[in-house]
């Protein structure tokens, strides 16, 4: 799939996706600490994971976003 621009289903503001189904890092960052759950990294700006780790992929992201935008 193709990433466009779309925008974020929370704020409004433009964030890349695969889809409409998006929600921009702040909002996402936002929820997270309101939430229940661990945090979840999507990884920094270099593809790298915030704890040092291996980056994640595009698929554990996706799984990631949608498992948290479901709750939401």
């Amino acid at each position: 799939m193709a990433v466009s621009r779309y925008p974020c289903r929370a704020c409004g503001r433009a964030t890349e996706g695969e889809d409409t189904y998006v929600i921009c890092c702040q909002c996402l960052a936002e929820f997270e600490s309101h939430s229940n759950h661990q945090p979840v990294s999507l990884g920094g700006p270099d593809g790298s994971a915030a704890d040092g780790s291996l980056p994640l992929t595009p698929d554990e992201v996706e799984a990631r976003l949608r498992r948290l935008l479901d709750d939401w």
